[in-house]
């Protein structure tokens, strides 16, 4: 799931990089192509034309998840921006108190919209999955999973006054949330930093610096909400919306950097 997307002749404007998986699965169906040729044992080249079309064909699914890449990073980037100001447009009222406390304004539609968005698009990476990427897969349905709970466990609007069943389905929501908010680390931290055959180039360095600190950021985030919830700190200060939007923001950008890595710069 998490691969780095370079194909050439893919009409993908994304440089060819034999360090990426998509660039490295291409390399191998043109070896794979020009053995055959070579052949001259009829069975032989069958099975070499086979292979190759196999890893061709694995190689554009490769450069397909690059726009489901985009999509999530977009989704997340724009999400805390979104509901404050769509709140604020139709209520005419300050921030609220977290992310997930928009469930309860006039945009609730657009936070559970957007994340079954993100769920969809987790749960899309298995559709026909690559080899040498089961963890990933693993890892995408779980992060599925979350974004539903999330989503269709709702935090308490008013917890002073919330009822025993109330606060039971806050409990899942909260779990949820600190489940999808480990799994995207998981993916910045670890995943997107990971280099397949080929040794890593430069740009891949610096991509994953941004993968680091992206992740570093979400880490943080999670720390951070929990000395805010022993803290208290004023409500007017709505810190829990300010550190979760950070989280996903920092989320949003590392899968952006994912889809759209090249524009870091050219291979090395």
């Amino acid at each position: 799931m998490v691969i780095e997307q370079d194909v050439p002749g893919t009409g993908d404007p994304v440089a060819a990089d034999p360090t990426s998986e998509a660039g490295r699965l291409a390399q191998q169906s043109a070896e794979a192509f020009e053995d055959a040729d070579r052949s001259p044992d009829p069975q032989v080249k069958a099975d070499r034309l086979a292979a190759a079309q196999e890893l061709a064909g694995d190689s554009e699914l490769a450069a397909a998840y690059t726009y489901l890449q985009r999509v999530v990073g977009i989704i997340a980037v724009l999400l805390p921006a979104v509901l404050a100001l769509g709140n604020m447009l139709f209520n005419g009222v300050e921030l609220r108190g977290s992310i997930s406390g928009y469930y309860y304004t006039p945009v609730g539609s657009v936070f559970v919209g957007a994340l079954c968005a993100l769920a969809v698009f987790f749960l899309s990476y298995n559709y026909r999955p690559l080899p040498r990427y089961e963890l990933d897969n693993v890892l995408s349905n779980l992060a599925c999973l979350a974004a539903l709970g999330v989503a269709f466990f709702p935090t308490t609007d008013h917890a002073a006054t919330a009822s025993g069943g109330e606060k039971a389905v806050a409990l899942v929501h909260l779990l949820c949330a600190c489940a999808l908010f480990v799994l995207l680390a998981v993916f910045s931290l670890v995943l997107f930093t990971r280099t397949g055959g080929g040794g890593r180039s430069a740009a891949k360095g610096r991509r994953n610096l941004v993968y680091r600190v992206c992740g570093g950021l979400i880490v943080a985030t999670i720390a951070l909400v929990v000395v805010s919830n022993i803290v208290d700190p004023p409500s007017s200060w709505h810190s829990l919306f300010w550190l979760e939007s950070v989280g996903v923001v920092a989320f949003g950008i590392s899968w952006l950097v994912k889809g759209w890595r090249p524009r870091l710069g050219a291979p090395a």
